[in-house]
């Protein structure tokens, strides 16, 4: 054992070493069943004809548009952390702060964004809109 100190490349490796290690840690938090997002992750976990479950993470400070295109009957729930849902219209910007376990209907016709204040898990659960009908006579 050495009583020589550390030389300053080696104290810069090894912080670098912790960095990267911490990097790697942050993007693997979110793996399988989640599939990376430039928000965190998300993952379909359940999915028939007449519904479709999935779970997102958001990490603190991103934000997420919810689409309600194609889609029907959408709710969203808070299971973790605290999160803003924005309503955005021609008036302006609703804002509402999510409640744990107090699902959220999310009706079409408007935009909407989740804002994450705290690292976040979310469940959105939507029935598929049906498929425009086709044209008989075309």
């Amino acid at each position: 054992m050495s009583d020589t100190p550390p030389s300053k490349e080696d104290t810069e490796r090894t912080i670098g070493e912790e960095n990267a290690a911490a990097d790697a840690a942050e993007t693997d938090e979110f793996g399988p069943p989640f599939e990376p997002k430039s928000f965190g992750g998300a993952f379909v976990w359940a999915r028939s004809d007449s519904f479709v479950a999935t779970m997102l993470r958001l990490r603190a400070g991103k934000q997420v548009p919810v689409a309600t295109r194609g889609r029907k009957d959408m709710h969203i729930m808070l299971t973790g952390g605290r999160a803003v849902l924005e309503v955005i219209d021609e008036d302006g910007v609703d804002r509402v702060e999510l409640l744990p376990a107090a699902p959220v209907p999310v009706p079409d016709g408007r935009r909407y964004r989740v804002l994450a204040l705290t690292e976040v898990e979310l469940l959105t659960v939507y029935a598929p809109a049906p498929p425009p009908p086709a044209n008989a006579g075309a």
